[in-house]
């Protein structure tokens, strides 16, 4: 454990802003409940202030906080940053692959830039979204609801452990695969409402941060080729 005046005068030290009144904004993250709550203590003079301690790692917390405040917490961001995962796996998945024909035309889409790309990516999604069997649509089915479920359970460790920003790409995971799952069954129902509001869902959660993360991608392909290429040159 550590005092709230020890917490406040290493957190100076390190050059962040609490504020003018850091109590109160300490105070006000455990009210939050993204700091954990402090230990308080009574003195044993009955005047004097309450003796106030935090967990130690409450100053790491602290400061993941204030950089995630200058970021300004954006959800974009933690969208961007597991979409890039997805696409990232997904190629991985193909270049795993032994089929040469799938290999060659992947390579092109990564150094052309085409936005073919992305339908790629998308495929396994549009697969449970359209196809009409019923015994692989249940597994499919199945699939994507444990992976939303799973990672709700995630992003509530993430925020017991008061990990926000890990919490926050957590459930952005679970929206990722909610999203395709009532879309798929706002179709099968044809409830009409259900079906427009899950594929605004799916184009703003699922499709924006796939065609974004695959532009990323690309640039980074053709980045390193061409300095494989300028390496190629000068041996």
């Amino acid at each position: 454990m550590i005092s709230l005046h020890d917490l406040i005068i290493e957190l100076k030290k390190r050059k962040i802003n609490l504020g003018p009144d850091p109590k109160a904004t300490v105070s006000m993250y455990s009210e939050l409940g993204i700091i954990p709550p402090p230990k308080i203590t009574a003195r044993i003079d009955s005047d004097l202030e309450p003796d106030v301690s935090y967990p130690v790692d409450t100053i790491n917390k602290i400061i993941e906080i204030k950089e995630l405040k200058n970021k300004g917490l954006e959800l974009d961001e933690i969208k961007d940053s597991y979409a890039l995962d997805y696409v990232r796996d997904t190629i991985k998945d193909i270049l795993e692959t032994e089929d040469k024909a799938k290999l060659k035309q992947l390579a092109q889409l990564l150094s052309q830039g085409s936005d073919q790309l992305s339908s790629i990516l998308e495929a396994p999604l549009i697969k449970v979204i359209e196809t009409n069997n019923s015994k692989e649509l249940s597994k499919l089915l199945s699939l994507f609801a444990g992976q939303s479920f799973y990672s709700l359970l995630d992003s509530n460790t993430s925020l017991e452990q008061y990990n926000v920003n890990e919490a926050r790409k957590s459930l952005f995971r679970s929206m990722f695969y909610l999203s395709i799952v009532c879309l798929k069954l706002a179709r099968k129902s044809k409830d009409k409402d259900l079906e427009a509001i899950a594929f605004e869902t799916y184009n703003q959660m699922v499709m924006g941060p796939i065609e974004k993360a695959t532009k990323k991608v690309q640039e980074e392909f053709r980045t390193s080729l061409k300095k494989y290429m300028k390496t190629k040159k000068k041996s």
